[in-house]
């Protein structure tokens, strides 16, 4: 199986080298795998460009955007440069890599495969939340129960974890995608949602981090949600409809 992971990066120079080396060590392990590894460095201020740049190699890649583009932004330029007919998307502390595995054999089917805390046999390991970890929870919520309702008819769970699977559209670097800064994960499940593409999910325990980059007060909230808005809007009322042309 040929398969491309993308990994969005941004001022995490104190554990990017341990990133790469988990991750290596984890596929030397996995039977018949052809892979590449893309790291995006979204514009980081610290050292994360200086370490990735040791590991550069005929498997490993590292693309720069000079300014901080977005999560979203990042994972577009990081496909458009794969080389492989599988992506795996994977935020860089390696959120539920214990279930990688698991995401990989469901790839060999073609399907999109994805993290889904909201399945009934998924268990928050959180024995007492602060505010600001009931607020991620409850935002994070509203946000799967939004685009479930006007897109996956209450079929799809959870659109927002960092770990998701799927083969690569051979027309993705036609695609114009609404999302650039936080939704990319979401727009593409709407789309292989729509393309009737076979949607897996993995149930998880899980913890929710008290650290984020993500504020709950802060400004850039409101270009998200400006986001979310206009994928909906795009998506539930025009006739625009994109067809996915999957590589084999």
């Amino acid at each position: 199986m040929n398969v491309s992971f993308i990994i969005p990066c941004l001022n995490c120079e104190k554990f990017i080298e341990n990133t790469v080396q988990k991750l290596i060590k984890k596929l030397k392990k996995i039977k018949n795998i052809n892979y590449e590894l893309i790291f995006i460095d979204d514009g980081s201020v610290d050292n994360t460009g200086k370490i990735l740049k040791k590991h550069i190699s005929k498997k490993i890649r590292v693309l720069k955007n000079i300014k901080n583009l977005g999560k979203s932004a990042s994972l577009i330029k990081g496909i458009r440069a794969s080389k492989k007919s599988k992506i795996v998307i994977i935020d860089c502390d390696l959120p539920y890599f214990s279930y990688l595995e698991s995401i990989l054999k469901n790839l060999r089917n073609d399907s999109f495969t994805y993290i889904n805390r909201k399945s009934s046999k998924s268990k928050l390991k959180n024995k007492k939340l602060n505010l600001y970890q009931i607020s991620r929870f409850f935002i994070g919520r509203i946000i799967c129960y939004l685009l479930s309702l006007f897109f996956f008819d209450n079929k799809i769970g959870d659109t927002q974890a960092g770990l998701k699977a799927f083969p690569k559209p051979k027309n993705f670097k036609n695609i114009r995608f609404i999302s650039k800064k936080f939704f990319l994960d979401a727009e593409l499940m709407i789309l292989f949602y729509k393309a009737k593409t076979q949607m897996v999910s993995i149930p998880v325990n899980y913890k929710i981090y008290s650290n984020s980059t993500i504020k709950i007060l802060s400004f850039q909230n409101f270009i998200y949600l400006y986001e979310l808005l206009k994928i909906i809007l795009f998506y539930k009322f025009t006739n625009k409809n994109y067809k996915f042309n999957l590589m084999s």
